[in-house]
């Protein structure tokens, strides 16, 4: 909700706002402090005194500064990009998350927020997080089929070719140490070459399922390791160079489908 107001006369903001609308001294003083009150499209701070002419506004929309990179936000959706180092969701170790700086940042907004999928720690690239309960519900009843595309970019050496289909079933192990085994989970992962600087190429890479590590471990198999990869058999660097760049799926409650997409990191280009 927002509105306007043209003053007219010189008085107090909480006075006026007092005799104008139904919110009273602590909500606007909350308001304030969020930046839902501005005046003369600035923000302000109390005690502040209206002089005629003034244009006030007023939202409902908290001014909250996020510490991430924000690339879509409305009432049902929230799309960030994850920093390589930074684990989506809480491990044993205690270690910060990024669900952890989103829920904060939701939350002082007076919002709910639920994650649908996740990223490994060292990759960088598209997380969507939704904020009805109803919303993800739908999505991962039906994930696998309502997913139309996830897009990632690679840097690698070793045997890479201009195109290739890998299949293969992946089993995780106590150790976490993913790898194929015929009593695996299927894992769908298809590649073409984009640039090349030998010994190093840039890698277009499309998913058609989500396992843990899938496309590190399939390149790997492939004796094509991606850069900065230290689990894998990578060469040493100061990141996994791995990147979502492209996630698009259909929301079956609002009967629409949704694509995000963001720029290749510029520390990619740096190969090439």
């Amino acid at each position: 909700m927002r509105k306007l107001f043209s003053i007219e006369q010189e008085e107090d903001l909480t006075t006026y706002l007092e005799s104008h609308t139904d919110y009273r001294r602590k909500k606007i003083k909350s308001m304030v402090h969020y930046g839902q009150i501005l005046v003369n499209q600035k923000e302000i701070s109390l005690p502040y005194r209206l002089k005629k002419g003034d244009i006030l506004f007023l939202t409902t929309e908290k001014s909250i500064q996020a510490p991430f990179s924000i690339l879509y936000e409305d009432e049902n959706y929230l799309v960030v990009l994850k920093e390589a180092g930074l684990l989506t969701v809480s491990n044993q170790k205690g270690e910060k998350t990024l669900y952890q700086e989103v829920y904060q940042y939701v939350h002082e907004k007076g919002e709910k927020v639920f994650i649908l999928h996740r990223l490994d720690k060292d990759t960088s690239g598209i997380i969507v997080f939704v904020k009805k309960e109803k919303i993800q519900a739908a999505l991962q009843e039906d994930w696998n089929n309502l997913v139309l595309e996830r897009k990632y970019v690679a840097v690698v050496t070793g045997n890479y070719q201009e195109s290739l289909h890998i299949e293969s079933y992946l089993k995780e192990e106590k150790n976490t140490f993913v790898h194929s085994s015929s009593k695996g989970k299927l894992a769908i992962t298809d590649y073409t070459l984009w640039k090349e600087k030998k010994p190093y190429a840039l890698l277009d890479i499309s998913i058609k399922t989500g396992r843990k590590n899938q496309i590190r471990v399939h390149l790997k198999e492939q004796n094509t390791p991606i850069v900065g990869d230290k689990k894998y058999g990578g060469e040493k660097s100061t990141r996994l160079y791995l990147h979502a760049y492209l996630f698009s799926f259909y929301d079956p409650i609002l009967k629409k489908q949704w694509t995000f997409e963001t720029k290749i990191p510029k520390s990619f280009d740096t190969f090439f």
